[in-house]
């Protein structure tokens, strides 16, 4: 055998030799990856997961408080950007459907709808912000009243249709959206001053009878429509017959404080439709949930121009915890289902 041919030959028992000790070019089998801290930690559901995610802003990110009134008909749903508003409020508007009006100050929102017309009781809460109120018509006691009380109107249809657009995705009336930024550049050609939202009074702790979840029904015949709100992890996550009430975008409506307050409530029938006349200047009954616990007190509005203070149960100013607040306003406390 010549030199050359037994020098490759033991070159190659070498390299045979090295690969099946394992040496350096070896395939070693894989460590599996810890799971990052975070994973660890994650909440066991999507509901916690979003309760998690969903922090309130220190600082407020808009230069004042923004109004906008926004649809509730089961066609508009799913929403938009209501997830991002300081505070909510929620009333009936007809037969069963309630409405809201959103009050943007700490977070912008990119989209914010669907936008509906104006009822002459939101008008009389509105006045006492001092903001521009965003919407789309309204009632004609509504129409009047934006006039009398001298309200920064930004109608979609009469005044400020340039800060509006159609989702053509959706069929109308349930497709007119709004933002922050285009109400916020309206506001500014209207020459509307924009004030800062007043933050309801702050506190650190709360007594009150433990209070794990609640519902709220407004149902009328032949709309079912029961809100519920679940105490989880230091916050509330809302929840309508029975589901978990998600966003257009995924986000669940998250809330650090529960009011619901009783406003003298009358219907009546109008072309055909279940309407209804809700005194929200007057006073009544309060049930404030924080921290899981349930406490009892009053309200009262003195005229359109003041603004709903929310009571204790000695008649001094109740106070709330920092972040959102959603008020629902039923005509007694019926209405109320204690979980």
């Amino acid at each position: 055998m010549g030199k050359n041919k037994l020098l490759i030959i033991i070159f190659m028992l070498l390299l045979v030799f090295t690969v099946s000790c394992g040496g350096p070019q070896a395939d070693k089998p894989a460590e599996p990856n810890p799971a990052p801290q975070e994973e660890a930690n994650a909440p066991e559901d999507e509901e916690e997961q979003q309760a998690a995610e969903q922090v309130f802003p220190q600082e407020p990110e808009l230069p004042g408080a923004l109004l906008v009134m926004v649809d509730n008909y089961k066609k508009a749903r799913p929403q938009a950007g209501l997830d991002k508003a300081d505070m909510v409020y929620e009333i009936m508007a007809e037969g069963g459907i309630t409405r809201y009006m959103g009050i943007f100050y700490h977070q912008k929102a990119e989209k914010i709808g669907p936008v509906r017309s104006a009822r002459y009781y939101f008008v009389e809460l509105a006045k006492g912000f001092n903001s521009p109120l965003a919407h789309a018509g309204g009632s004609t006691e509504a129409l009047n009243m934006l006039v009398s009380l001298k309200i920064k109107d930004m109608d979609e249809i009469y005044n400020a249709g340039a800060y509006f657009w159609r989702d053509k995705q959706r069929k109308m009336p349930h497709n007119l959206y709004t933002s922050t930024e285009q109400l916020i550049k309206g506001a500014k050609n209207k020459g509307y001053a924009l004030v800062p939202l007043e933050a309801l009074p702050q506190g650190t702790a709360w007594q009150g009878a433990p209070q794990g979840a609640i519902g709220i029904d407004y149902s009328q015949k032949p709309e079912k429509y029961l809100v519920a709100w679940k105490y989880q992890d230091n916050r509330y996550i809302r929840q309508v017959n029975g589901e978990p009430y998600l966003l257009e975008d995924g986000a669940a409506i998250i809330a650090d404080n529960i009011i619901i307050i009783t406003a003298k409530t009358r219907s009546f029938v109008k072309d055909g439709v279940v309407l209804s006349d809700i005194d929200i200047i007057g006073k009544g009954e309060a049930r404030y949930l924080i921290e899981g616990k349930m406490m009892k007190g009053s309200w009262k509005k003195e005229t359109a121009g003041k603004m709903l203070e929310f009571l204790d149960e000695g008649g001094s100013p109740m106070t709330f915890k920092q972040g959102r607040t959603w008020v629902q306003v039923v005509p007694d406390l019926n209405s109320l289902i204690l979980g």
